[in-house]
Protein backbone atom coordinates (compact mmCIF):
# COMPACT_ATOMS: atom_id res chain seq x y z
CA UNK A 1 0.00 0.00 0.00
CA UNK A 2 1.20 3.83 -1.11
CA UNK A 3 -0.58 5.68 1.99
CA UNK A 4 -1.20 9.60 1.80
CA UNK A 5 -2.12 12.56 3.07
CA UNK A 6 -3.11 15.61 0.89
CA UNK A 7 -4.09 18.40 2.63
CA UNK A 8 -7.42 19.30 1.56
CA UNK A 9 -8.32 16.03 0.32
CA UNK A 10 -7.27 13.81 3.06
CA UNK A 11 -6.04 10.34 3.52
CA UNK A 12 -5.67 7.85 0.62
CA UNK A 13 -4.43 5.02 0.73
CA UNK A 14 -3.44 3.14 -2.54
CA UNK A 15 -3.96 -0.66 -3.42
CA UNK A 16 -3.87 -0.54 -7.37
CA UNK A 17 -2.23 0.91 -10.01
CA UNK A 18 -4.00 0.46 -13.41
CA UNK A 19 -1.22 0.88 -16.33
CA UNK A 20 -2.50 2.24 -19.58
CA UNK A 21 0.49 0.66 -22.12
CA UNK A 22 0.59 2.69 -25.58
CA UNK A 23 2.01 6.21 -24.83
CA UNK A 24 2.10 5.92 -21.22
CA UNK A 25 4.56 3.28 -20.19
CA UNK A 26 4.97 2.32 -24.12
CA UNK A 27 6.23 3.68 -27.08
CA UNK A 28 5.00 2.09 -30.59
CA UNK A 29 4.12 -1.61 -28.12
CA UNK A 30 7.74 -1.44 -26.89
CA UNK A 31 7.89 -1.61 -23.23
CA UNK A 32 11.70 -0.84 -22.29
CA UNK A 33 13.37 -3.30 -19.66
CA UNK A 34 14.27 -0.59 -16.95
CA UNK A 35 10.20 0.07 -17.05
CA UNK A 36 9.48 -3.41 -16.40
CA UNK A 37 11.81 -3.64 -13.84
CA UNK A 38 10.17 -0.78 -12.06
CA UNK A 39 6.83 -2.33 -12.41
CA UNK A 40 7.77 -5.31 -11.01
CA UNK A 41 9.68 -3.62 -8.25
CA UNK A 42 6.58 -1.72 -7.09
CA UNK A 43 4.30 -4.91 -6.79
CA UNK A 44 5.97 -5.01 -3.51
CA UNK A 45 3.97 -1.76 -2.44
CA UNK A 46 0.82 -2.62 -4.32
CA UNK A 47 -1.05 -4.47 -6.82
CA UNK A 48 -0.47 -3.33 -10.29
CA UNK A 49 -2.94 -4.19 -13.37
CA UNK A 50 -1.78 -3.30 -17.35
CA UNK A 51 -5.15 -2.33 -18.74
CA UNK A 52 -4.71 -2.04 -22.83
CA UNK A 53 -6.68 -1.89 -25.58
CA UNK A 54 -3.00 -3.98 -27.10
CA UNK A 55 -3.04 -1.44 -30.44
CA UNK A 56 0.00 -3.08 -31.50
CA UNK A 57 -0.82 -7.13 -30.66
CA UNK A 58 2.37 -7.10 -28.58
CA UNK A 59 1.45 -7.12 -24.84
CA UNK A 60 1.93 -10.85 -24.46
CA UNK A 61 5.77 -10.83 -25.77
CA UNK A 62 6.44 -7.50 -23.57
CA UNK A 63 5.02 -8.31 -20.04
CA UNK A 64 4.27 -12.33 -20.56
CA UNK A 65 7.06 -12.83 -18.61
CA UNK A 66 6.42 -10.86 -15.35
CA UNK A 67 3.72 -12.14 -13.11
CA UNK A 68 1.78 -8.53 -13.56
CA UNK A 69 -1.92 -8.90 -14.48
CA UNK A 70 -2.48 -7.90 -17.53
CA UNK A 71 -6.42 -6.79 -18.87
CA UNK A 72 -7.60 -6.36 -22.84
CA UNK A 73 -10.36 -3.84 -23.77
CA UNK A 74 -11.81 -4.19 -27.41
CA UNK A 75 -13.76 -2.15 -29.05
CA UNK A 76 -16.36 -0.61 -28.75
CA UNK A 77 -16.59 1.53 -25.69
CA UNK A 78 -12.70 1.25 -24.27
CA UNK A 79 -12.89 4.30 -22.13
CA UNK A 80 -16.57 2.89 -20.23
CA UNK A 81 -14.84 -0.54 -19.98
CA UNK A 82 -11.26 0.70 -18.33
CA UNK A 83 -13.89 3.07 -15.97
CA UNK A 84 -15.66 -0.26 -14.83
CA UNK A 85 -12.12 -2.07 -14.14
CA UNK A 86 -11.46 1.08 -12.00
CA UNK A 87 -14.78 0.11 -10.11
CA UNK A 88 -14.09 -3.32 -10.26
CA UNK A 89 -11.22 -2.94 -7.68
CA UNK A 90 -12.59 0.05 -5.86
CA UNK A 91 -12.14 3.68 -6.92
CA UNK A 92 -11.48 4.91 -3.65
CA UNK A 93 -8.13 2.72 -3.53
CA UNK A 94 -7.24 2.74 -6.73
CA UNK A 95 -4.63 5.00 -8.86
CA UNK A 96 -5.11 5.00 -13.19
CA UNK A 97 -2.29 6.71 -15.22
CA UNK A 98 -2.63 7.06 -18.67
CA UNK A 99 -2.73 9.10 -21.73
CA UNK A 100 -5.19 8.86 -24.30
CA UNK A 101 -8.83 9.89 -25.01
CA UNK A 102 -9.97 6.33 -24.23
CA UNK A 103 -7.96 6.57 -20.56
CA UNK A 104 -10.38 9.97 -19.54
CA UNK A 105 -12.88 8.18 -17.78
CA UNK A 106 -10.67 5.80 -15.56
CA UNK A 107 -8.18 8.78 -15.14
CA UNK A 108 -11.26 10.73 -13.68
CA UNK A 109 -12.77 7.56 -11.69
CA UNK A 110 -9.56 6.75 -9.72
CA UNK A 111 -9.05 8.17 -6.60
CA UNK A 112 -6.03 9.76 -7.95
CA UNK A 113 -5.46 10.14 -12.07
CA UNK A 114 -2.30 10.54 -13.33
CA UNK A 115 -1.84 11.53 -16.86
CA UNK A 116 1.70 11.09 -19.12
CA UNK A 117 3.14 13.07 -22.13
CA UNK A 118 5.27 11.22 -23.87
CA UNK A 119 6.54 10.79 -27.12
CA UNK A 120 2.97 9.50 -28.28
CA UNK A 121 1.44 12.87 -26.97
CA UNK A 122 -2.25 12.93 -24.40
CA UNK A 123 -5.47 13.83 -25.23
CA UNK A 124 -7.02 16.99 -24.15
CA UNK A 125 -9.81 14.78 -22.66
CA UNK A 126 -7.20 13.06 -20.69
CA UNK A 127 -5.18 16.13 -19.10
CA UNK A 128 -8.46 17.33 -17.53
CA UNK A 129 -9.48 14.37 -16.34
CA UNK A 130 -6.07 13.93 -14.45
CA UNK A 131 -5.22 15.05 -11.19
CA UNK A 132 -1.45 14.97 -11.85
CA UNK A 133 0.10 15.85 -15.54
CA UNK A 134 3.59 14.65 -15.59
CA UNK A 135 6.01 14.63 -18.67
CA UNK A 136 7.66 11.17 -19.34
CA UNK A 137 6.59 7.66 -18.15
CA UNK A 138 10.11 7.39 -16.04
CA UNK A 139 8.83 10.38 -13.69
CA UNK A 140 6.06 7.87 -12.95
CA UNK A 141 7.84 6.07 -10.81
CA UNK A 142 9.31 9.10 -8.95
CA UNK A 143 6.03 10.25 -7.87
CA UNK A 144 5.86 6.55 -6.43
CA UNK A 145 8.85 6.28 -5.06
CA UNK A 146 8.14 9.54 -2.86
CA UNK A 147 4.37 10.46 -2.37
CA UNK A 148 5.65 13.58 -0.89
CA UNK A 149 6.06 14.94 -4.33
CA UNK A 150 2.35 13.67 -4.70
CA UNK A 151 1.24 15.90 -1.72
CA UNK A 152 3.03 19.10 -3.08
CA UNK A 153 1.16 19.27 -6.04
CA UNK A 154 -1.79 18.28 -4.77
CA UNK A 155 -2.39 19.88 -1.36
CA UNK A 156 -4.90 23.20 -1.45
Amino acid sequence: MIDITIPGRGEITIKNILFDVNGTIAVDGRIDGSIKKRLQDITRKVSIYILTADTYRTIEKEMGDTGISIEKVIPPNEAEQKEEFVKKLGEKETMAIGNGANDALMLKRAILGMCVIDNEGASSAAIANADIVIYGKEKIFGLLDNPKRIVATLRS
